[in-house]
């Protein structure tokens, strides 16, 4: 894959993603209430995840459907990796903001919001499968293994720029989880490389979204 076709394809992702989320919009203001918005964002990625299963199958190719065992040493890795990065964040924070930043409160308390279940579970699953599964086995078809994890990185780290925010007052603008999610994205595309399989990315991007929301 052609580096033009990667940026079309996650510019398809993006689009899909915020199609998705239109439903919500269509519910008339009588039916609406708290509980079905706090919910949203879980059936959200429910139906994402479904539906990428779903172009996944009916394209027909295999390679992305196939479920390869990696050795057991990345099991380890990819957990210690998802468990530190939170903590590899407070260095990545102190180099964006430029001011020392160290703020941990461990809870348990946040796990159980819908909202959160849905980015330490569903989220993951269907961010790697896009962009390490998909987007990065077909880069390295075309690339060299450090070229194609940094644009599939790069690619990862546009989606989580909040472009939306420029149309609300309400919703502050930044680069911030861009940033995060660029090394992130390194870190997951390194271990997709490395353990020719897409279970230890997985297994870094569920256990730093959890490890994120429980410090």
């Amino acid at each position: 894959m052609k580096l033009q076709k990667a940026i079309f394809h996650t510019f398809l992702f993006i689009l899909f993603l915020e199609l998705i989320g239109i439903w919500i919009l269509l519910i008339p203001d009588e039916m609406e209430s708290a509980s079905l918005i706090k919910a949203s964002h879980f059936i959200n990625s429910i139906i994402t995840l479904f539906f990428l299963v779903l172009i996944f199958i009916s394209l027909k190719q295999s390679d992305l459907l196939k479920y390869n065992k990696p050795e057991p040493k990345y099991y380890f890795i990819a957990l210690v990796s998802g468990i530190g990065f939170v903590f590899f964040q407070s260095i990545l924070n102190i180099i964006y903001y430029q001011e020392l930043l160290f703020n941990y409160n461990f809870t348990l308390e946040r796990l159980t919001s819908l909202s959160i279940i849905a980015s330490i579970i569903f989220v993951p699953l269907t961010e790697e499968l896009f962009f390490r599964n998909y987007l990065l086995r077909r880069l390295l078809e075309k690339y060299k293994p450090i070229k194609a994890i940094f644009i599939s990185s790069l690619l990862f780290a546009f989606i989580h720029i909040p472009f939306v925010s420029l149309f609300f007052e309400f919703m502050d603008f930044s680069f911030h989880h861009a940033f995060i999610a660029l090394f992130g994205g390194l870190i997951a595309g390194i271990l997709f490389y490395k353990s020719k399989s897409i279970i230890p990315p997985i297994i870094f991007h569920v256990f730093w979204n959890l490890t994120s929301y429980i410090t």
